[in-house]
């Protein structure tokens, strides 16, 4: 049973990483076309959200990967260094995020900034941020030993 609630956890954690990831790159690139003019209706935003959330499943699917390595990883270290334990899953969900959006760049981008709305240092620190609450939502649901 464990297992399964390890498994609901996990999915948890990248349903809630990914989807405010898409909620914060569709608002920093719809911020940045602002800048240059672009006026778009509420309708239009919600559209774009929309369309963001359904469209960009294969930076999902890298999310999820991302967070299965880290938080492997933050079970790993949490045994080691049991004073970081309430912090592992958190940490664990933005450094992989940081981790992805970094080999994303560096072997994908070479500075073109793939990730649109990771563009800037706001939007880096906001992608961590969504793998932060990630890590928080794993570590929230996931089966805890008594």
């Amino acid at each position: 049973m464990s297992v399964v609630k390890t498994v609901v956890a996990f999915l948890g954690a990248v349903a809630v990483a990914y989807g405010l990831a898409c909620i914060f790159y569709t608002t920093r690139v719809l911020a940045g076309q602002a800048t240059f003019g672009a006026a778009y209706t509420p309708a239009q935003q919600l559209e774009t959200h929309l369309a963001n959330l359904a469209g960009l499943w294969i930076y999902g699917a890298m999310i999820a990967i991302a967070l299965l390595i880290g938080f492997a990883v933050a079970f790993a270290v949490k045994k080691l260094l049991p004073l970081l334990a309430p912090v592992a899953y958190p940490v664990a969900g933005a450094a992989a995020i940081f981790t992805l959006l970094t080999l994303v760049e560096t072997q994908l981008g070479g500075g073109a900034g793939i990730i649109g709305g990771a563009r800037t240092p706001l939007g880096v620190a906001l992608q961590c941020a969504a793998g932060f609450a990630g890590g928080v939502t794993f570590a929230l649901l996931r089966p805890h030993s008594r």
